[in-house]
């Protein structure tokens, strides 16, 4: 899920947030008995391997990431698996971890406010021409739910806890008095499995749920309490899940400020 942003100055914060919703940040306790046990009929990927994948934007190669399930812990009577994830981004590397974890038939993967967002802004507060007066993320921990069943029909939602987005309000220090905001709100819309699908990619061919999903954005500039600038889109996502396995192949069409662009995530290989 990676939208192309055009507001400059806010374009790769967004971008860290994007990433949060699919390699969230939390906390691995413990890395005893690492796999899922019994849960080979959810979306959870098997323990014992690394899922390496290729990601493109518009044709072109922009990244790669590679995950496994690295530790395990108990929570309430849940088993809840970490999913550790490396990715590569122009030369870049970002390190993840997001927890999923199977209740009532479902897959639950939980999202957490991504540490790299903080980072981010505390490079922004080194700046030596902005004074960074406040910062946060909303929605967070959040939950992205899918039903595992393999039919037609079966449910994807979201389960966040408010409007998910950032706001930031800042000054430039060659700029007087003058205060600029900037608000970044997502809505997750719910969706579902539109059909089962034989999928080949380079890592093989696989029986898949094609999972169909739509989030909105709206991004709002002010100066000094007035709006300046309001952009909105939309992103339309295509997942399709392998049972053991997890992501097999993403495509996303993203429609933003007049303008479009495609991504595909694709697994190459299974080690």
């Amino acid at each position: 899920m990676k939208m192309k942003r055009k507001i400059s100055g806010s374009s790769f914060l967004f971008i860290l947030l994007i990433l949060g919703l699919s390699m969230s940040s939390c906390e691995n306790e413990t890395k005893d008995n690492p796999g899922p046990d019994g849960e080979s009929e959810s979306y959870i990927p098997a323990s014992n391997a690394k899922y390496e994948y290729t990601v493109t934007e518009d044709g072109e190669n922009i990244a790669t990431a590679t995950k496994w399930i690295n530790g395990s812990r108990d929570s309430s009577g849940l088993k809840l698996y970490n999913l550790h994830t490396i990715n590569n981004i122009s030369g870049e590397s970002m390190t993840m971890d997001n927890e999923l974890y199977l209740a009532n038939g479902k897959t639950y993967t939980r999202i957490t406010a991504p540490e790299a967002w903080y980072m981010v802004i505390e490079e922004l507060k080194k700046s030596p021409d902005i004074i960074v007066e406040e910062a946060r993320l909303n929605g967070f921990p959040a939950s992205m739910v899918m039903e595992n069943a393999l039919r037609e029909g079966s449910k994807l939602t979201w389960e966040v806890p408010e409007t998910m987005g950032q706001y930031i309000r800042f000054k430039a220090k060659d700029s007087g008095d003058k205060i600029l905001e900037i608000t970044q709100k997502l809505v997750h819309h719910p969706g579902e499995a539109e059909s089962i699908e034989s999928v080949t990619v380079p890592a093989g061919t696989f029986s898949c749920v094609k999972f169909v999903y739509k989030i909105s954005q709206e991004q709002i500039l002010k100066i000094n309490g007035q709006t300046a600038t309001t952009v909105s889109g939309t992103e339309t996502v295509t997942l399709w899940m392998a049972h053991g396995i997890g992501v097999v192949k993403e495509e996303s069409i993203t429609f933003y400020d007049g303008s479009s662009s495609s991504t595909t995530t694709v697994l190459n290989k299974i080690q």
